[in-house]
């Protein structure tokens, strides 16, 4: 009886361990500045700044603020939020992707462009 109520123990610690949420990862940046954020199964707030972004996760919920300039989604089945920069860039490569997008400040209208699958974007009204 005692051997049961151990496994029974340890099989719920296992399960809760399991069961927790990934933690963000701070973006890794190359040779070029690109800043790449390649965790998946997050909800994340990123900043955006001059730098090119690449977003390489899938199955997240994501929101871009700061005037975006150059976004590049590669992942799979995400939800992305984004202020664009006017005339910056949004190129998605990946497949299954939702994108709502507003344009940050006035000026020219942002490039959003589909190079995947099954992915849509949404305008939202808003400053620009």
């Amino acid at each position: 009886m005692r051997s049961s109520v151990i496994l029974i123990a340890i099989t719920c610690v296992a399960g809760v361990a399991g069961c927790t949420t990934p933690s963000k990862q701070p973006p890794t940046t190359d040779a070029q500045g690109v800043q790449h954020y390649t965790g998946s199964h997050v909800s994340q707030n990123i900043v955006c700044a001059d730098h090119p972004i690449v977003l390489e996760g899938d199955h997240t919920e994501l929101t871009l603020t700061g005037g975006c300039r150059m976004v590049t989604l590669a992942g799979s089945h995400n939800d992305v939020t984004v202020d664009m920069g006017a005339g910056g860039s949004f190129v998605i490569s990946g497949s299954h992707n939702d994108v709502s997008w507003r344009q940050a400040e006035p000026g020219p209208r942002p490039s959003m462009q589909d190079k995947g699958d099954g992915n849509s974007y949404h305008f939202m009204p808003g400053q620009g």
